[in-house]
């Protein structure tokens, strides 16, 4: 992954619309410089490991604006951003939220974690 490779990437609306399960990895230059590949490599091989490697993809995207809280990832479908990513971080999303789907709400950015809990509240209250 060069310094410009995410100029390269596709956007995470692109992959939203092509559908199909995907962990979308953002390669922006913040991302990049905290560790993005070290997710992407954690990612892929956590799917190997979850038997998923042949049927979710994982592709580097474009900036997905969480320059503050990278390396991110988003998990397609349902387009869950997960931020401060580590390896064994991305690894647990992986086989929690892709694998088991149970997102892990600790790594959700607060947008996100936040709607999900709500949505999850008005379900147990129904």
């Amino acid at each position: 992954m060069g310094k410009h490779d995410h100029e390269n990437g596709v956007k995470v609306e692109e992959l939203m619309r092509r559908g199909g399960p995907c962990l979308a990895v953002c390669g922006g230059k913040h991302c990049t410089r905290a560790g993005a590949k070290q997710v992407l490599r954690a990612a892929q091989a956590a799917l190997d490991e979850a038997g998923l490697g042949e049927t979710v993809s994982v592709i580097l995207t474009k900036c997905q604006d969480y320059c503050d809280d990278g390396p991110a990832m988003t998990v397609l479908p349902g387009a869950y951003p997960y931020v401060e990513l580590d390896r064994e971080s991305a690894r647990q999303v992986v086989l929690d939220h892709v694998r088991d789907g149970q997102p892990v709400l600790e790594r959700l950015h607060k947008r996100a974690r936040r709607k999900l809990e709500r949505r999850l509240a008005r379900a147990e209250r129904e």
